[in-house]
């Protein structure tokens, strides 16, 4: 397949109105730290927290980490229930939040344009409503459809102070009209204004529980944050509110998608897999974007002829793209999203 055949049909996939799902890695290529770095940062941090049997009990998740058994992995060996928790929600929180405090100033002093606000014209130019599906805790995706103006759906009523209210906040997307016809009498109108609904199935650092009620706060604030830390912590709290309600809808989403773009997801999340590889085996055209395929991605696409995959090759200065089972390499760097549009959609 040559080079102009794989762009047309990169860019026919963009006429589909895909479902979006993003992982950490978008984050990662804006600045976010990855992985490894919030595992050496928790290395460093927790054992100045806690002592004792927590102390012991955090020293055996370190042993699986300096093991390479992979992060997500090394937290799952933490007790049910494990006062360590709190301890690493709050380093998570601390590291995650500097990192992106840095990019939301870049971007609100108009020092950067974050990748993603490119992308958002291709994906609305045929659809009103985006949909989006990303695990990550950072706020950068919202902040890339502020920064092109495109209205936000987070199921929450406010930004200093509000509460979780999906009902409540559709207003905010309405357009009512009042017109006179030629008889003279009124005529309402109302109809939506283009916006992205964006579901958060592992939290975001915007949310608190304050005296048992949800809130969402875009000031920093002491509370209980709201985020689910790789390890079993993620199946506890994964069935409870709010993070029930954005799973189920992530879900539900994504069992209705008549296309799914993926970028920077490494399918290492059991609560959307299983409705996610469902809808992949289905045959829905599917569009991977990534720098490196990890071991998941790999098993669960490598066979599907729907899913076409677009990663990094020898080298950061190449492109491979896997097309109905066929691989190319090209001499550019599409695994980057911002290099993908400039290089294939523009």
């Amino acid at each position: 397949m040559d080079v102009d055949s794989v762009k047309k049909h990169l860019q026919e996939f963009f006429i589909q109105s895909p479902l979006v799902l993003i992982g950490s890695g978008l984050s990662l290529g804006e600045g976010i730290s990855g992985m490894w770095h919030l595992a050496q940062h928790l290395k460093e941090e927790i054992p100045k927290l806690v002592e004792g049997e927590l102390l012991e009990e955090w020293k055996q998740v370190e042993e699986l980490i300096d093991q390479d058994v992979g992060f997500e992995d090394a937290m799952a060996s933490l007790k049910q229930g494990s006062e360590l928790v709190p301890f690493i929600v709050s380093e998570t929180t601390k590291l995650i939040g500097k990192d992106e405090k840095s990019i939301i100033e870049d971007v609100v002093l108009q020092e950067k344009q974050l990748s993603f606000s490119l992308l958002l014209d291709q994906l609305l130019h045929n659809q009103i409503e985006l949909i989006i599906v990303t695990p990550n805790y950072d706020r950068l995706i919202e902040l890339a459809c502020e920064s092109v103006n495109l209205d936000i759906i987070t199921g929450f009523n406010g930004c200093y102070c509000g509460i979780h209210n999906p009902e409540g906040e559709k207003d905010k997307i309405s357009v009512i009209e009042r017109k006179r016809n030629l008889r003279g009498s009124s005529e309402v109108r109302v109809s939506v204004k283009k916006h992205a609904k964006i579901f958060k199935p592992h939290g975001s650092l915007d949310w608190y529980e304050v005296n048992g009620s949800i809130i969402r706060s875009s000031y920093e604030i002491n509370a209980r944050r709201l985020i689910i830390t790789p390890g079993t912590s993620k199946f506890r709290e994964g069935y409870q509110h709010p993070f029930d309600y954005h799973r189920e809808l992530s879900n539900r989403h994504i069992q209705e998608a008549k296309s799914i773009l993926i970028i920077g997801y490494g399918f290492n999340d059991e609560q959307l897999e299983v409705h996610l590889l469902n809808k992949l085996r289905e045959g829905v055209p599917a569009l991977v974007i990534t720098k490196v395929l990890t071991a998941n991605a790999i098993r669960i696409c490598g066979s599907l002829n729907n899913v076409t995959l677009v990663s990094v090759g020898g080298n950061d200065n190449e492109t491979k793209v896997r097309i109905d089972g066929v691989e190319t390499l090209h001499n550019e760097n599409w695994w980057s999203l911002k290099e993908f549009i400039n290089g294939v959609l523009k």
